[in-house]
């Protein structure tokens, strides 16, 4: 019950960003992830968010992205399990929202609406790509 109860206020914390847009605003990646990520995730991408022990999939360390792709972030693949609306199911963990779908339910089906999508989830690939840890930086 209670991490259920954690899940339901970690996805109506969304509503807040989505809500507040308009046509002109530059989104915060960082503000964005830590609305809708961080409570699985980590406030710092390491996998360790309040909601973690109730999921059934151990998650990765969002900084170690490059690393693990031979040094090179790799955009496109976080862009579309961020998105989520044609992830292929073996791209992407079970059970995480398709916030593709979550911010179009915020934003709406309008065009500039789909723009104002499009742009927090650049906005949030942006925050995961400045946050990779090069292996000299350890």
């Amino acid at each position: 019950m209670l991490n259920t109860l954690k899940l339901i206020l970690a996805l109506a914390a969304t509503c807040y960003f989505g809500l507040a847009a308009a046509d002109d605003i530059a989104y915060d990646g960082g503000e964005l992830y830590q609305a809708n990520c961080a409570n699985c995730h980590g406030m710092y991408g390491e996998g360790d968010g309040i909601v973690t022990p109730s999921l059934s999939v151990v998650l990765q360390d969002l900084r170690y992205l490059a690393e693990r792709n031979d040094g090179e972030f790799p955009r496109w693949f976080v862009t579309e399990i961020i998105d989520g609306r044609e992830l292929r199911l073996a791209h992407g963990p079970d059970g995480m929202p398709v916030w593709g779908e979550a911010f179009t339910r915020m934003e709406g089906y309008g065009e500039q609406a789909q723009s104002r999508v499009e742009q927090k989830i650049d906005a949030l690939v942006n925050f995961i790509e400045s946050i990779q840890i090069a292996p000299e930086d350890e």
